[in-house]
């Protein structure tokens, strides 16, 4: 193995630990990785009243509680490491002299700590203080007890400010064994070596070596290396799988295999706690006493894994397990039999899974185990301000999302937006729902931090409560429902869990009562049963989301648990459930939401049963939910037979009697005949219904899909709908949904989609269209929205393509008349999903009501910074106040009413401009209008000085695919905007090929202008003089402006800040994207009527330089601090334009920052993960 020998004398290093001087045992280890600097100046005194005389003079932000001090036995400076020391050849120079001026540069210190065992908080809380003091990042050793925790902080430059450093995220190799280091330890430890980093990274400067540095301390680098990993290796597992002569499908064995995999993964976190043999290597001990055993070969899975399983993590401890084992030496029953009883259902048989007779060869769980338990265990979730370097309950969801779930359009929610999102979810629905009238500042002050990462805790606010508002909000907390119907590994309830824990622990501290003190582990339990709910179609992910649920539950699980007589963990099968959150149909017939709110008496004793029933399951009172299901279904039953009686009172009422049993000789009396057919047409409806509601009674007792109102009555019959909703659904392009349960062909499933959306808003939706080109997340918002109760809050992120593509408008509709839209947040400094290739916003709305108010606010936020930099209460609240626009260097809010943005969207009249033609609504840019746009923009739309260029072109789409192609006549022809540097397009033009296209349609219709479907960083629309047929783009035929004119237009300055407006940017890279309606609806000034004595020729032939060069902008400096000088030919030409709209000098400069600076974010947040 290559760098053995680093490896040797890191584990040497180590070793030395256990006697000697922290200072030199730390110098030796840090040598051993190859950092042999002389840079060193040690402190006089190793203490803490040492460092405070060295560094602390005047550092009024250090505070010594947070740092621990009294905890300081031992601390000192190791060494500096800077710029001037890094070489290709050689380690480091040697100078005695620290430099604190460098600011690239990395200070190297050491403390030893009196405690032996410290939380991953409390040390970053440490690592922090001390890099408050210093200009330059500190790295941390800890030694504490026989184990040491190396700490490394993200410093970077304020993205606004460059005279400020930002403290991001500490990472930590955690808990590194002196005695004994565990091999995963070895490996990071190697993988930051001088020798290993310069090898991967051929560094040649500091700046180099820091990139280094971060890339592996990075957890998106840790993760994709474990996948690149794991994938085969599942794989190999699967294929090696076992089965039964009648054999089982892929989709089985996978299933099989996965379910194996986290049961040993949550094995392996248990032992971490030492509570299954007094050792956290048990599962390999064990491997290993079956090898050293004379059992058969092939057998350790189902001889020695399926009755740890089965028989003791499901049972009490003392109860005697794998009694037919004959190869099982006693020490190791005995271990089997007093485990701890964990239950919760993970170690359960499940049908179809366990019970067939699956088995796995020895050598495939040899493998697995050795890969899977090289890796360091935790039991601690990574938090937005600190992460372990090891593998960890969300380190395994966002793998297990990866692994299964990628292509139905899921992707995992980084835990900074999720915790965000739960925060403000919460926010709002407690604004909504206090009955004490508890200030909105108070409500902030209690969820979000001041100030950013680097704040002082102990200055925070927590809010100003009165007694009575103090339990008002605890009495909410402990009821609050939230559903996620996405639920994906569990992000946000994970998340909602740990926002509600710490919340509800801040409020319960500060109540002077004693039945308002709980412990972490039953208030953590409470959370779970009470208030977290969640549906996903997949059910791997509902085994993942109860792991992590599971885990994060056992971190706090008291030592006397491990021997305790009742299960340690939940039965959480009643929580999560699996099923498709959309469609729920039988047969023909769809299950709605809404529709069944009215509870028989019969019913609802049923329902009273069915919570008493779950919370019992919850508890493991239960060992399986037969009795559950069946009162859900007597509940459902029961609310269909008062249905159906309805529906006869209603005929009997009409003068049908439906069990009236006729005289056929006498017929019906005459006057009766009369009655029936006035109402012929009610009475026909009324029997159709019952018809219908007596087949879906049939259909109940043979199949049942998930349907809300049945899996979560107490939620619907209690509350009406959850009090939040919130997720990530998935994103799915038309052409691509599909049944995700395989039982509904494609069209067919998008047509009970579209049926989904008129079942649970049958008045919004009867006369509304839907785009038949929607994605399948526009679909999660409005089933979403029907599971609130009147006074709920629904947050999600998701593409922000709704915003300002075509078949993003009914749903805005939608929105501005039933749905109170509260925030739509963007961040434009950084993307949130890189996996996704999509760019999100964050939509917080309120529940759907009969009518939105006109005067209702709307806010648009667009952050300037990354979330976990300006998403803090003083920012919140700004933004929570602003009744008109407001920016500055974090953010920008655009306040519009209700009223006000429906107008905005309204058909205009185009013989009278700015005057509605009718009431249809036909849609705005609200991402390119209200998030993206500049205040110069938003000035000049407000004067009506533009036409829309669908008033003076036609315009048609693009040549498709397969309308070209070999087997078509040839034509001149070009593919790309790419293929070309010129606007003036001929014959001859570069990237113009001879190639063949359908005769048949339109295909060959030359167009005079060519404008691309996407763009990146540049911009060319083609003036085609040559007859060149265009596939990749859109044909515009001027009619009543000059083609030259046009032209010149669409290749203006101006144009280009139109073009990023209305654009969406939703692509790979960046790259903007457009519609035929986009280009319609592109404003020109209507004063834009000739060209005079400007002869566009010689621009049309140049060739075009990249946008920055095109106006006289270095792009690596800040925009706004130079003086644009645009090409004097682009200068001409822009003139033009400027003048038609009658721009001042100031607004024209204005033009150009504003063009650089939205494609400088645009493609700086394309780049940004």
């Amino acid at each position: 193995m290559p760098g053995i020998d680093t490896r040797l004398s890191i584990k040497s290093a180590l070793h030395s630990f256990k006697n000697g001087s922290p200072a030199e045992q730390s110098l030796a280890l840090f040598k051993a990785l190859g950092y042999n600097t002389k840079r060193q100046s040690s402190l006089d005194k190793k203490t803490y009243q040492g460092f405070k005389d060295a560094y602390l003079e005047g550092a009024a932000r250090f505070n010594e509680d947070k740092a621990l001090v009294r905890d300081w036995k031992y601390i000192d400076l190791l060494f500096q490491l800077s710029k001037d020391e890094i070489t290709t050849q050689h380690g480091l120079f040697d100078t005695r002299q620290v430099d604190r001026t460098i600011i690239e540069t990395y200070l190297f210190f050491v403390i030893e700590l009196s405690k032996e065992h410290y939380s991953r908080t409390a040390l970053s809380h440490i690592t922090r203080e001390i890099n408050k003091v210093f200009p330059m990042p500190v790295m941390v050793l800890f030694k504490h007890g026989q184990a040491l925790t190396l700490a490394v902080i993200n410093r970077r430059l304020h993205k606004r400010d460059e005279q400020k450093d930002v403290l991001e995220k500490v990472t930590l190799i955690k808990d590194i064994s002196i005695e004994n280091p565990h091999r995963a330890h070895i490996e990071i430890l190697f993988d930051l070596s001088f020798e290993e980093l310069l090898r991967k990274y051929k560094f040649t400067n500091f700046v180099a070596l820091h990139k280094a540095w971060a890339d592996t301390l990075n957890m998106d680098s840790v993760t994709d290396a474990f996948y690149k990993k794991f994938k085969p290796l599942f794989d190999d597992i699967v294929s090696a799988v076992r089965a039964p002569v009648h054999d089982a499908d892929q989709k089985t064995r996978e299933d099989f295999v996965l379910l194996f995999v986290i049961r040993i993964i949550f094995i392996g976190f248990i032992q971490r706690r030492r509570w299954i043999g007094d050792s956290e290597d048990f599962l390999k001990e064990f491997l290993g006493a079956y090898q050293k055993s004379d059992a058969p070969a092939d057998t350790f899975y189902s001889s020695w894994l399926m009755p740890l399983f089965f028989e003791s993590l499901n049972n009490p401890p003392g109860r005697p397990a794998a009694l037919d084992n004959q190869f099982m030496p006693g020490p190791y029953k005995k271990v089997l039999q007093m485990a701890p009883y964990l239950n919760g259902g993970l170690f359960i048989k499940k049908p179809g899974l366990d019970d067939v007779e699956f088995t796995i060869p020895d050598a495939a769980v040899e493998r697995y185990f050795s890969f899977i338990f090289s890796y360091y265990f935790t039991i601690e979730e990574n938090t937005p301000l600190d992460e372990e370097i090891s593998l960890n309950p969300e380190f395994l969801g966002i793998i297990f999302e990866r692994l299964v779930n990628k292509e139905n359009g899921a992707v995992y929610t980084p835990r900074t937006e999720v915790d965000f999102m739960c925060r403000m979810a919460l926010v709002k629905w407690l604004e909504k729902n206090n009955t004490t009238r508890v200030a909105l500042k108070d409500l902030y002050e209690l969820f979000f931090r001041e100030g950013g990462p680097d704040a002082a805790d102990d200055h925070q606010r927590r809010g100003d409560f009165t007694a009575a508002q103090k339990k008002d909000l605890i009495d909410l907390l402990e009821t609050v429902t939230v559903c996620d119907p996405a639920v994906g590994s569990g992000a946000f309830l994970v998340g909602m869990l740990h926002v509600l824990d710490e919340v509800e622990q801040c409020l319960r501290g500060r109540v002077r009562d004693a039945d308002y003190n709980e412990e972490t582990f039953h208030r953590k339990q409470r959370v779970i049963s009470r208030s977290l709910y969640g549906v996903e179609v997949k059910g791997w992910a509902v085994w993942i989301t109860q792991l992590r649920l599971w885990i994060t539950l056992f971190i706090d699980a008291p030592e006397s648990t491990r021997i305790s007589f009742t299960p340690i963990l939940p039965s959480l099968d009643f929580k999560v459930r699996q099923g498709d959150s959309l469609v729920q149909r039988i047969g023909k017939k769809m299950f709605p939401v809404s529709g069944h709110a009215d509870i028989p008496s019969a019913a609802k004793t049923k329902v009273t049963r069915l919570k008493e029933l779950k919370a019992e399951f919850f508890q493991n009172k239960h060992k399986d939910g037969w009795e559950i299901r069946q009162t859900e279904y007597r509940v459902f039953r029961d609310i269909l037979d008062a249905q159906i009686a309805e529906k006869k009172k209603k005929l009997r009422d009409l003068g049908e009697k439906p069990e009236e049993q006729f005289d056929f000789l006498g017929g019906v009396p005459e006057k009766r005949q009369e009655q029936l057919a006035l109402y012929k047409d009610r009475i026909d409806a009324l029997k159709a219904g019952i018809e219908e509601l007596q087949e879906e009674k049939l259909a109940l007792r043979e199949e049942r899909p998930l349907v809300w109102n049945i899996e979560f009555a107490e939620i619907f019959f209690d509350k009406g709908g959850f009090d939040i909703v919130i997720g990530n659904p998935p994103y799915v392009r038309k052409e691509d949904i599909k049944d995700p349960l395989e039982k509904i062909d494609g069209q067919d499933y998008k047509d009970a989609l579209a049926e989904m959306v008129l079942c649970d808003f049958p008045r919004e939706f009867r006369e509304e269209k839907l785009n038949a080109q929607s994605d399948l997340y526009t679909y999660f918002y409005i089933r979403s929205l029907r599971l609130l109760n009147e006074k709920g809050v629904h947050v999600f992120i998701c593409s922000n393509s709704w915003l300002d593509a075509g078949y993003g408008v009914w749903l805005q509709k939608f929105l501005l008349n039933y749905a109170p839209a509260h925030f739509i947040f963007d961040n434009h400094s950084k993307r949130s999903f890189a996996a996704a290739d999509v760019n999100t916003i964050i939509s917080v709305i309120g529940a759907p009501v009969k009518k939105v108010a006109r005067e209702h606010m709307v806010k648009f936020v667009a952050f300037k910074l990354p979330f976990e930099e300006v998403v803090f209460t003083e920012n919140l609240l700004e933004i929570e106040r602003a009744r008109a626009v407001e920016a500055n260097e974090k953010f920008r809010v655009y306040p519009i009413t209700d009223e006000d943005l429906f107008k905005s969207g309204l058909e205009a009249d185009e013989d009278a401009p700015g005057i509605a033609a009718t009431g249809k609504y036909i849609g705005e840019k609200w991402g390119g209008k209200f998030l993206r746009a500049p205040d110069i923009f938003l000035e000049l739309i407000e004067k009506d000085v533009f036409v829309k260029l669908k008033q003076t072109c036609r315009v048609i789409g693009y040549v498709h695919d397969n309308n070209t192609g070999k087997t078509f006549r040839c034509c001149h022809f070009i593919k790309s905007v790419k293929d070309t540097r010129t606007i003036l397009l001929s014959k001859n033009s570069f990237g113009v090929v001879q190639y063949g296209v359908e005769d048949e349609g339109n295909s060959r219709e030359v167009a005079p202008i060519l404008f691309a479907r996407t763009y990146g960083r540049d911009h060319l629309v083609l003036r085609n003089k040559g007859g060149v047929v265009g596939k990749e783009f859109y044909r515009i035929f001027p009619q009543n402006i000059e083609i030259d004119l046009m032209t010149v237009f669409l290749n203006s300055s101006f144009f280009l800040l139109e073009r990023e407006l209305l654009g969406t940017a939703n692509l790979g890279g960046g790259a903007l994207k457009f519609s035929i309606r986009d280009i319609e609806n592109f404003l020109i000034p209507r004063k834009l009527k000739t060209l005079g004595d400007y002869k566009p020729d010689s621009f049309f032939v140049r060739e075009i330089k990249p946008l920055f060069e095109e106006i006289g902008i270095d792009e690596k400096k800040p925009v706004r601090e130079q003086e644009p000088k645009p090409l004097p030919d682009r200068k001409r030409l822009d003139d033009i334009v400027f003048d038609a709209i009658g721009l001042t000098q100031p607004e024209r400069k204005e033009v150009y920052w504003s063009v650089c600076e939205l494609v400088k974010t645009r493609l700086d947040k394309a780049g940004s993960v």
